[in-house]
């Protein structure tokens, strides 16, 4: 009897969600427990709140929609993975480092089981991201793994021996404060949490953005340079992908402003290689994403002369799904786990 019982209820809890939290829009993902139905997908825009109670309130209500709306009833849930723009103190349950979501530093776990009490996986969206490349993506098939995003920031992911590493408060992979050489490192420099570090402000694409406008603002770079022209003629509207589709044509500005970020880049996947040995990092993010055949040779490129062991190189494949289905694969293992 006990046997049909739990049964029953495996049979009704058989569906999971995975979601993305961003800071502007949030990304719903919905399928069965074993991966084998259809994926459900709800894009909207993430309503932000100054306290997480009023946050969770509207985040569950639109799940319960988007589950009543796929044909999956609240109680047929069994969890949800949710991937956050901020580090997870797993232990204390605490959202930290979270420009969009600055809450009182309180266990949001307590909160979330007021609008749901199935079970939850919480981790931040760079570490979803990499378990969806893991499942899906650019690193299946890796039990040792690196996924580095390169956009408005840096940050890094560890998956070793299958598993996310997360380190003592959570931080593992806040490769932005990485030194890869003396530029920025003024005498008066002191790192900053609050700021971005010097390897953050030369690689990112913000500090790619800033070294391009600053070339220009000093008149290094001539009228004639394809960046000029893509920027409509002016040094404060110059962009990232302004810079990289510009050298992809050979243009001498945009090679010159290029150099340093790709030869801090690839030092610091050449320090993750030797720290880390993994079999694969896999390069995310809007610029790696922008461009990425030439992103992906130009950091090769470099990297060759500064590793001794193996590694290999790729640029991510899910793109923007990237943290939702990772939410989807954290939550299956955590169930797979509890099931044991």
């Amino acid at each position: 009897m006990k046997e049909t019982v739990q049964g029953e209820m495996q049979q009704k809890a058989s569906w999971v969600a995975g979601i993305d939290i961003g800071g502007t829009k949030t990304l719903m993902l919905l399928s069965t427990r074993d991966g084998d139905g259809q994926v459900h997908e709800c894009r909207l825009p993430t309503q932000a709140a100054e306290q997480p109670e009023a946050f969770f309130r509207w985040l569950f209500a639109e799940l319960k929609t988007f589950c009543e709306d796929s044909g999956c009833s609240w109680n047929q849930l069994a969890g949800v993975g949710l991937g956050f723009p901020g580090v997870i103190l797993q232990d204390e349950g605490v959202l930290r480092n979270a420009p969009a979501f600055q809450w009182p530093e309180e266990d949001i776990r307590a909160i979330i089981a007021k609008f749901y009490n199935g079970n939850i996986v919480l981790d931040n969206d760079v570490n979803m991201a990499a378990m969806g490349e893991v499942d899906q993506g650019a690193a299946r098939g890796h039990r040792h793994s690196v996924m580095v995003t390169v956009g408005t920031g840096i940050g890094a992911a560890l998956v070793l021996n299958g598993e996310l590493y997360s380190g003592q408060l959570g931080a593992a992979g806040e490769i932005g404060h990485f030194i890869a050489g003396d530029e920025g490192l003024d005498p008066g420099y002191a790192a900053d949490g609050d700021a971005f570090g010097v390897f953050e402000s030369i690689t990112s694409g913000t500090g790619i953005t800033e070294r391009a406008r600053n070339y220009f603002a000093a008149g290094k770079g001539s009228e004639l340079s394809l960046i000029w022209s893509l920027a409509g003629g002016q040094a404060e509207q110059i962009e990232a992908r302004h810079v990289f589709k510009a050298a992809e044509s050979g243009d001498v500005a945009a090679l010159e402003i290029l150099e340093l970020p790709l030869r801090y880049m690839a030092r610091g996947l050449a320090n993750i290689t030797a720290l880390l040995n993994p079999s694969v990092i896999v390069l995310g993010g809007g610029v790696a994403a922008s461009n990425p055949t030439y992103y992906l040779n130009e950091v090769q490129a470099r990297l060759k002369r500064y590793v001794v062991l193996p590694i290999e190189i790729v640029i991510a494949e899910l793109g923007n799904k990237a943290g939702a289905i990772g939410a989807l694969a954290s939550i299956r293992r955590n169930l797979q786990r509890t099931d044991r």
